[in-house]
């Protein structure tokens, strides 16, 4: 008699344990929820994220929308030339920060082709939120295509 009202009583909590089970979100939501921002770049302030560009592009947008911001919080972004002519690597272009004010505040930091023209290669969009790197958005520079009708 002991053993069946242990085992009506281990029934009896494994099915109470069972529907009173939370339903657990899809590991890719709760990754996203994680990331401080999720960013992009794109030629325009409307436009679709890209991953290259031709080098006639006039300006290249930054573009991040936060998922967990303090107010207050520092976003940082740094425009990086990854790899470009022979032997430059890894050179700072610019950067600038704004602060954001609540948790999904978003923003948008631009770079402008320079005089001379984008010179081809890999570049690289580094964002900061409290001096931590927290996204990296990568995409290159190529050269125009030009077609001629005879």
């Amino acid at each position: 008699m002991a053993v069946t009202r242990w085992i009506l009583f281990f029934i009896l909590v494994s099915a109470t344990a069972a529907g009173a089970a939370e339903p657990t979100a899809p590991p890719r939501a709760a990754a996203n929820r994680s990331k401080l921002i999720e960013a992009s770049v794109t030629n325009a302030k409307d436009g679709s994220p890209e991953k290259t560009f031709s080098s006639g592009t006039l300006k290249i947008y930054g573009m991040w929308k936060g998922n967990a911001l303090k107010a207050g919080d520092l976003v940082r972004a740094v425009w990086i030339a990854e790899a470009f002519g022979y032997r430059q690597k890894d050179v700072k272009i610019t950067e600038a920060a704004t602060t954001a004010y609540k948790p999904d505040d978003d923003g948008i930091f631009s770079l402008v082709r320079p005089g001379g023209g984008w010179p081809l290669g890999r570049y690289r969009l580094e964002f900061y939120v409290r001096n931590k790197l927290v996204e990296t958005v990568r995409f290159a520079i190529e050269q125009d295509v030009t077609v001629e009708v005879h």
